[in-house]
């Protein structure tokens, strides 16, 4: 399989086991996406702090300073509870990976962040029934018009679904990821 030469290292790593395949999808893959979520998030927590600091002298001047300052507080509160909450969602974007090991048995697939294991799945083989692409939403950049997908492992009763490929960009390393994928499941 001399096409794992042609998958970009910063998006995919393939290595061979004596018994399969294992992928590791490394933190840092998609910054163009992450780094301008986290710089609006940045800068809608930072807001209603501008926004404070403004108020503050008619606030400390009479009650009725105070009565504005305290409404547009309110009003500009939830823009810092987003503002954090889409800083969070871009660090984690930066700092996940995502291990996938294809082997006779099944899938194993364990995420990572910062290094330390927090989900681990498993699909056995005879569970498997589709290997299915998706165009993810959270990944899409608005400045690339190439669409980046995941590859979703899902049984037969659809109630399992395992993410074994992610942060693909475009169709074509898709089909390249998922051909190695189906390649360790086929019957030998």
């Amino acid at each position: 399989m001399d096409n794992d030469a042609l998958l970009p290292a910063s998006t995919v790593r393939v290595s061979r086991t004596a018994d399969g395949v294992a992928l590791y999808f490394p933190p840092l893959r998609m910054p163009e996406v992450a780094l301008p979520l986290a710089a609006f998030g940045v800068i809608a927590a930072a807001l209603p702090g501008f926004t404070a600091a403004a108020l503050l002298p008619a606030a400390l001047a009479d009650t009725t300073g105070l009565m504005s300052a305290v409404l547009i507080a309110a009003f500009m509160a939830p823009f810092a509870i987003f503002g954090v909450i889409f800083v969070f969602l871009a660090v984690y974007m930066m700092c996940n990976a995502l291990c996938v090991r294809i082997h006779p048995g099944g899938i194993d697939t364990t995420r990572t962040i910062f290094g330390l294991a927090v989900r681990r799945r498993h699909i056995a083989r005879s569970e498997l029934s589709a290997l299915e692409p998706e165009i993810s939403t959270r990944h899409q950049s608005l400045f690339s018009s190439e669409a980046v997908y995941q590859l979703v492992a899902r049984d037969a009763a659809r109630t399992k679904r395992v993410i074994v490929g992610e942060t693909l960009k475009g169709e074509a390393l898709m089909e390249r990821v998922k051909a190695l994928i189906e390649t360790v499941n086929r019957d030998p």
